[in-house]
């Protein structure tokens, strides 16, 4: 994890994490993920320092709306995996908002709907999904340091 300014970040490390534990939750349904070690290396080191970025010495993604809008896009569209894309940009965007002590509250079927929606959508209208995508963040984010452990959205890998 990466800590800066308030944020708490993916690493290469988490997201290898997140990788392991969907390649053991799918070979148990029967369908088999390739290893991390078959993942687009150049874009793993994307997707740990796209939210981050600045220009002119301001963030690029300011909010951590906007920050975990951009992970669950760029995973889902830079298609780094082999196989399971969509599920691997949902794991990192909840994951990312749980380092930083919130959540989604959304059922289980919308972000699929909402993860299929955004594999459907054509690159070439980037700032339109962005848009999109950080508005929907932000309408269902949670606050999850207040639950019962039990009761939070998603519990950090080991």
């Amino acid at each position: 994890m990466i800590e800066e300014r308030n944020w708490h970040y993916l690493d290469r490390e988490d997201i290898r994490s997140i990788h392991a534990a969907l390649s053991s939750w799918a070979e148990q349904q029967g369908e088999p993920v390739p290893p991390f070690a078959h993942a687009n290396h150049h874009d793993v080191d994307a997707l740990v320092s796209t939210p981050r970025q600045k220009l002119f010495g301001k963030d690029a993604y300011p909010t951590l709306a906007e920050k975990a809008a951009i992970i669950f896009y760029t995973v889902n569209k830079k298609q780094i995996f082999l196989n399971g894309n969509k599920r691997m940009s949902t794991l990192c965007l909840l994951v990312f908002l749980d380092l930083n002590d919130t959540g989604l509250d959304v059922s289980p079927d919308e972000l699929t709907k909402k993860a299929l929606w955004l594999a459907n959508t054509s690159s070439l209208e980037f700032p339109t999904i962005k848009s999109e995508l950080v508005e929907w963040v932000a309408s269902h984010l949670k606050n999850t340091s207040a639950l019962p452990e039990d009761e939070s959205s998603f519990k950090r890998l080991p």
